[in-house]
């Protein structure tokens, strides 16, 4: 129709009657006019409103205060993912309250009212080339913002390679410390984090007020270095200042001076490398609400304890000890009655002995219900073994068992020991076996790929079996966690492949909720013999998978 009144009236059809059509259709239209555009204006007033009230415009500003402030929340400190609690704290958490201040004006004022938002310090000096001028700026301004509320502090200095710039970014770290010093009574977490290899001189650090740290609940100290004896001396006066400390974190503890300690409410202690066992029996004498312990108990000196008789932690429930020689294993477990005992890693050192008998009474004289137990790299036999599991502070409880031995493989004894057996259709079902490990649900060992393979997997259909075809499930508990790395010759100019092995877990690596991890590893030097004398053409690496 707008085609062909606009293309000229030579063009209009002679009609009289279309012609009227086309003035009642477009009077219509006119009169329809205001009504739309009064729809659109209205249209356009609710979207305005939308704007301006949606999202966080629409919030309160009490919820937007709360949503900031979790913003801050760390990943893992205290005490998170153990994989990254190394390198993982308040990391990056300074600027977060900057960049909320200027997004808008809103946001600023809450920001700026808001002191719980400033309590994160982060200062990574390694990072910035002029730490010396923004850095004061920083910390300034958090602490102000803060008012008087507890202080998160994480402080990092790694090496960046020339002398010059190492000696400054110590230097900055020491200044750094001596700001804050003076604010200890609020200090909630302190992490520091050195790593410099350079020959620098050592940081100085101011005392530790006589007040001391009261609420200071977390510290983790890393010095990589392996220098800067001074750093760990004002490290240990800073702990003998907090009494209320929670948490311990140390990449080690040498310098660390424990004595005259009294963490009355210490829960959580950790220590990677080289702790004295003096040191450690010093820890458990005075913190009874310990919870976890971890220690490396690698040290060049060999120490003998003289403890008081019997040391109780009533809510200890995780133990891991790795590189421990035979003593320090008598001295635990002759000292150390723990009835809340849930997971006990131990880890031997250098073809330790094994204190069977102190380890049996160690058992009986806790009475707790152990539900993970790894012993690697020690000297135990197979009847050790064996009595521990059917022990009662193991047998109904254990859900978890890795076992090492100096040996590596696991003994074809051992393994059809933990193979679930029905009883046999003559048996009274009174007087019927308890099952062996009811709840066992993870498994780590090593087995001989080649001589074990069959075992291995009469074992594992024993324990595993699909709960949803099932209607009537084992008396065992089904296998969720099966870690098994499998021992291979390493014959000359032979490629050795686990596919057969694969296949034979591949249903049950299809069911869900069964985690299987297959790895090989090469078989023990003992095992070579009879391949002396035998050219090697070449020697590819070992293959890990999972599968």
């Amino acid at each position: 129709m707008t085609t062909q009144i606009t293309g000229g009236w030579n063009s209009l059809p002679d009609n009289i009657i279309f012609i009227r059509q086309c003035m009642q259709y477009y009077d219509s239209h006119l009169r329809n006019m205001p009504i739309q555009l009064q729809r659109y204006n209205a249209l356009k007033v609710q979207c305005e409103a939308l704007f301006r009230g949606s999202g966080f415009r629409k919030l309160p500003l009490e919820l937007v205060l709360e949503i900031f402030v979790h913003c801050l929340e760390p990943a893992s400190w205290p005490y998170a993912d153990a994989s990254h609690r190394m390198y993982t704290g308040y990391t990056q958490y300074s600027a977060i309250p900057f960049v909320l201040s200027q997004v808008c004006r809103q946001w600023r004022i809450v920001a700026l009212s808001t002191p719980a938002l400033w309590t994160c310090l982060t200062v990574d000096i390694s990072h910035s080339n002029d730490a010396g001028t923004v850095h004061p700026d920083l910390i300034n301004c958090c602490l102000e913002r803060s008012r008087l509320l507890p202080l998160h502090i994480a402080l990092t200095a790694f090496d960046r390679g020339d002398e010059e710039t190492g000696r400054k970014d110590l230097q900055n770290t020491s200044h750094t410390i001596n700001r804050l010093i003076p604010e200890c009574s609020r200090w909630e977490s302190f992490e520091l984090m050195i790593h410099s290899c350079l020959d620098v001189s050592t940081p100085s650090l101011q005392p530790i007020p006589p007040t001391g740290a009261p609420t200071l609940r977390s510290i983790q100290f890393c010095n990589w270095s392996g220098r800067f004896s001074s750093l760990a001396a004002w490290i240990s006066d800073l702990m003998r200042s907090s009494p209320n400390l929670r948490n311990i974190r140390l990449n080690s503890a040498e310098g660390i001076q424990f004595a005259d300690i009294s963490w009355v409410h210490l829960q959580n202690f950790e220590v990677w490398e080289e702790i004295k066992l003096k040191d450690l029996f010093i820890l458990f004498e005075n913190c009874p609400e310990l919870r976890t312990c971890t220690a490396c108990l690698f040290s060049p000196v060999h120490l003998v304890i003289v403890s008081s008789p019997e040391i109780v932690l009533n809510h200890l429930h995780t133990l891991i000890l790795t590189y421990a020689k035979e003593s320090d294993l008598k001295a635990v477990f002759c000292w150390l009655t723990l009835p809340a005992l849930k997971k006990l890693v131990l880890n031997g050192f250098c073809n330790s002995e094994w204190p069977d008998e102190s380890f049996s009474n160690f058992l009986s004289r806790s009475g707790f219900s152990l539900e993970v137990l790894s012993l690697t790299d020690l000297a135990f036999t197979d009847a050790h073994l064996v009595s521990y599991l059917h022990h009662s502070s193991i047998h109904d409880s254990l859900e978890k068992l890795v076992i090492e031995p100096q040996g590596e493989i696991i003994s074809s004894f051992l393994l059809d020991f933990l193979t679930f057996k029905l009883p046999s259709s003559d048996t009274n079902t009174i007087h019927a076996p308890v099952p062996l490990l009811p709840k066992l649900n993870s498994i780590l060992f090593n087995v001989n790929a080649i001589t074990q393979a069959v075992a291995l997997r009469h074992f594992v259909t024993s324990r595993w079996y699909d709960s949803a075809t099932y209607e009537v499930p084992l008396p065992v508990a089904s296998l969720k966690h099966i870690h098994v790395r499998l021992a291979v010759p390493d014959p000359p100019n032979v490629n050795v492949s686990i596919d057969e092995i694969e296949h034979v877990f591949s249903r049950i690596t299809k069911s869900r909720g069964t985690e299987v991890r297959l790895e090989t590893i090469a078989m023990a030097p003992s095992d070579f013999d009879q391949y002396a004398g035998i050219e090697r053409l070449n020697i590819d690496s070992v293959f890990e998978g999972i599968i």
